[in-house]
């Protein structure tokens, strides 16, 4: 009797667990498929230059930041380079230099997180950890 209450048991949750391998996505550690192919150089706080393919920021083409009591989405496309400045209560004050020669500043969570492609394997970094980066 014990055996089969057993069974009863562990029957479901074999069948819904096994269901839950692959959700989709670019696997475990892979920098995430883009629509458009970003090139960007990043520095990091240690003065380590990375230079990758299919940037993004979560896995999307645009930054998106806090603007006043608002959200800016701006397509990585439109810039030259982001500075990163100071942290303040969680987030990091950037400066966006526009393709047009404008400045913008706005705020992001220092916990977003960048990827790219390198010739050696993917890379992924917290803004936290990010000094500047370059759009060529």
């Amino acid at each position: 009797m014990k055996r089969l209450t057993l069974l009863i048991l562990l029957l479901p949750a074999t069948i819904f667990l096994s269901g839950m391998g692959d959700l989709g996505g670019a696997p475990a550690g892979m920098a995430p498929e883009t629509e458009e192919d970003i090139q960007a150089v990043i520095i990091d706080r240690q003065g380590v230059r990375t230079e990758v393919s299919r940037f993004s920021m979560g896995g999307k083409t645009y930054l998106e930041g806090a603007w006043g009591e608002g959200q800016m989405l701006v397509e990585f496309r439109n810039l030259k380079g982001i500075e990163f400045r100071e942290e303040h209560n969680g987030k990091i004050l950037i400066v966006l230099s526009l393709r047009t020669g404008d400045k913008q500043e706005l705020r992001i969570k220092k916990e977003a997180l960048f990827h790219g492609a390198t010739d050696i394997g993917s890379f992924r970094i917290r803004a936290r950890s990010v000094r500047q980066i370059a759009f060529p």
